[in-house]
């Protein structure tokens, strides 16, 4: 029993070892225009905390708060507002220099209102593509983009593979 506990022991002490904590975020902005129907606006900001494993593996949490606001050609404009709570799991697959790429693969679960509409429950599990840049031992960039998963809400359903600059993000990362 001893040893059990002995090898536990140096196994967490070796995550650990390796272990770093940061907090950061992202923003995303996307405007489109189709002609003759709808201009649409919409702003997201991602604050999110996370932990390093190792080399390979981290943990996060991402709180998502989003707006689009919608402008129909014919008819009056509104606003959508989506709240999402989100964890992922990160695993790095390369590095060149100081660019390490990555996947995260995970779940979230929130809510969207559109104006004068009840609001509805949304979720979403899969994975996301992504790039970090570690400017500094303490300091990194990071951009994500595309979705490879499946997406519902209360009148609404998504699977796929969906690789577009609608749903990239840019973020900041400080390490400590």
């Amino acid at each position: 029993m001893k040893k059990i506990l002995l090898m536990a022991a140096f196994a967490v002490a070796s995550l650990s070892a390796n272990a770093q904590a940061w907090i950061g975020g992202g923003i995303g902005f996307d405007f489109e225009n189709h002609k003759d129907e709808a201009t649409v606006t919409s702003f997201t900001l991602a604050p999110e905390v996370g932990y390093t494993l190792s080399d390979k593996w981290a943990i996060g949490l991402q709180f998502d708060l989003g707006y689009a606001s919608t402008n129909p050609e014919h008819g009056d404009s509104f606003g959508t507002t989506t709240l999402t709570l989100a964890p992922y799991a990160r695993y790095t697959f390369a590095k060149a220099g100081i660019a390490s790429f990555f996947v995260d693969g995970g779940f979230g679960i929130g809510v969207v209102k559109v104006e004068d509409a009840d609001a509805a429950t949304v979720w979403h599990v899969g994975f996301r593509p992504g790039v970090a840049f570690n400017i500094t031992d303490h300091v990194s960039f990071v951009g994500t983009t595309g979705y490879f998963g499946f997406r519902h809400a209360d009148d609404y359903s998504h699977f796929g593979l969906n690789v577009n600059n609608t749903i990239g993000q840019v973020g900041f990362y400080y390490t400590f």
